[in-house]
């Protein structure tokens, strides 16, 4: 399933402000605000992702086109069924403790992202095999087969072209170059990332002239282009829904009330408005982008229906809870929209952030493969759902069609126990002095490819 080029205008942009008139040059520290708070840096860890890209590699990264180049496997080979792959190495790579890179370290990194396919050691290469075909494994090990090792000191160290220098968990992380990448020695000498920073506080930063790059909300996107800031966007990768929890003793959600929610919902008066047209309104769980069908699920509201199911109800089976994280992206105003939309079709929804017993959670699960019908798998065990047996499984012979992959979503969305409302893209404002080299500074997933980043000027 081939992906389709995804660069929007703005990051375009990000990439002409590197002229011929204006020559890359090394040094410089890169001040960078996120609003994740990681335990660690490892890819293991779900919001470390942005950190882990600085110094984990995989064996191939897509360029502008997702078309699979070579990282740290220089070439690959697969059978007829696309069954069993097999991976060259790059010669000459080395470990942030210095010594090499090897089959080793990579079937054990592999092994443990890809638990369902077995790897082993092949010559100087590793060979990854599968029960049923995957055409699209360089789509998944793009993103999410990092490769590492253990140190002497038993911590993970990468190949990447930044070296960690400091972590402390929940308030700063520090890189630097690595000076024998094999890649070439980045332009920065040195990154700085500050964890845990409210929206609010990073864009007054980038304002100010503290930081270099932040990550923007949808509705700082007005405020950054009048202050003529430079946005770099991923494809719509986060999905944001309603998930309903589990049945509380006593307290069932009726499927009438959930489906009268879902019909209720106006998202494109939430699109226009709170997400100010960032992203695509959805009703599904996999991106159109992805996918190819996402738009053959209703996303347009119908009150006449939703008032018709509540009203077929109890008046006290009318009523649910609906939580939000209150560090998820405009989530509060999404959450409240919500319930405004529902009270016209005559439910009550009770709003409050944190409530580990509402009914309902407003939730922000961004996707962990580019092989769709992984993504599909990790979506439902992520929203609670209970998922089909995986597209393609029952058959050794053919890859999951997008039929098969189309069929499996429509069954996890029976019942309406998540309620698919947008897809959104990653966003980071940069700030006047950052130039990008050649390529865009932020992969398709929202990684980040920094050893491209220079800076212009001195640091104020």
């Amino acid at each position: 399933m081939r992906l389709s080029a995804w660069f929007p205008p703005a990051v375009l942009s990000a990439l002409a402000l590197c002229g011929a008139a204006t020559r890359p040059h090394y040094g410089g520290t890169l001040r960078v605000e996120i609003r994740a708070a990681p335990s660690a840096i490892d890819p293991a860890v779900a919001d470390a992702a942005p950190l882990a890209s600085l110094v984990f590699e995989t064996l191939v990264r897509l360029d502008r086109d997702d078309a699979p180049q070579p990282c740290l496997a220089v070439s690959w080979q697969h059978d007829t069924a696309a069954k069993r792959w097999q991976f060259n190495l790059r010669p000459g790579v080395k470990f942030h403790d210095g010594t090499p890179l090897t089959a080793a370290p990579v079937v054990e990194s592999l092994q443990a992202a890809l638990p369902d396919l077995t790897v082993a050691v092949a010559g100087d290469g590793v060979v990854v095999r599968a029960n049923r075909p995957v055409p699209d494994l360089l789509l998944d090990l793009a993103h999410n087969g990092a490769v590492f090792a253990h140190s002497a000191t038993g911590s993970l160290v990468g190949t990447g072209a930044f070296v960690v220098t400091a972590f402390e968990p929940g308030r700063r992380a520090a890189f630097a170059a690595n000076e024998n990448y094999w890649g070439g020695r980045p332009f920065l000498d040195s990154i700085e990332v500050q964890l845990d920073r409210a929206a609010r506080d990073e864009l007054t930063d980038l304002e100010l002239g503290k930081a270099d790059v932040v990550e923007l909300l949808p509705v700082d996107l007005r405020r950054a282009a009048a202050d003529g800031r430079t946005v770099w966007s991923s494809a719509a990768v986060d999905l944001m829904a309603v998930a309903f929890a589990p049945a509380a003793p006593g307290r069932p959600v009726d499927a009438r009330l959930r489906e009268a929610l879902a019909l209720s919902i106006d998202r494109a008066a939430m699109h226009n408005v709170l997400l100010q047209k960032q992203g695509e309104i959805s009703a599904a769980l996999l991106p159109q982008w992805m996918s190819g069908y996402a738009f053959t699920f209703s996303r347009a509201p119908d009150l006449a229906r939703a008032r018709e199911l509540a009203n077929a109800l109890p008046p006290a089976q009318r009523t649910l809870s609906l939580t939000y994280d209150p560090a998820m992206r405009v989530a509060r105003l999404l959450a409240e929209r919500v319930a405004v939309n529902a009270r016209d079709a005559g439910i009550t929804v009770q709003v409050s952030p944190q409530n580990a017993h509402a009914d309902a959670r407003l939730v922000d699960v961004r996707l962990d493969s580019l092989d769709p019908a992984k993504a599909l798998a990790d979506l439902a065990t992520a929203l609670g759902l209970v998922a089909p047996a995986a597209p393609g499984a029952s058959s050794s012979s053919a890859a999951p069609s997008a039929a098969a992959l189309y069929e499996s979503e429509r069954k996890l969305l029976e019942g309406w126990r998540a309620i698919p409302l947008f897809h959104l893209p990653v966003l980071f404002g940069a700030g006047g002095r950052v130039r990008v080299y050649a390529r865009p500074a932020i992969t398709r997933v929202g990684d980040w490819r920094f050893d491209n980043v220079w800076l212009s000027g001195t640091a104020p």
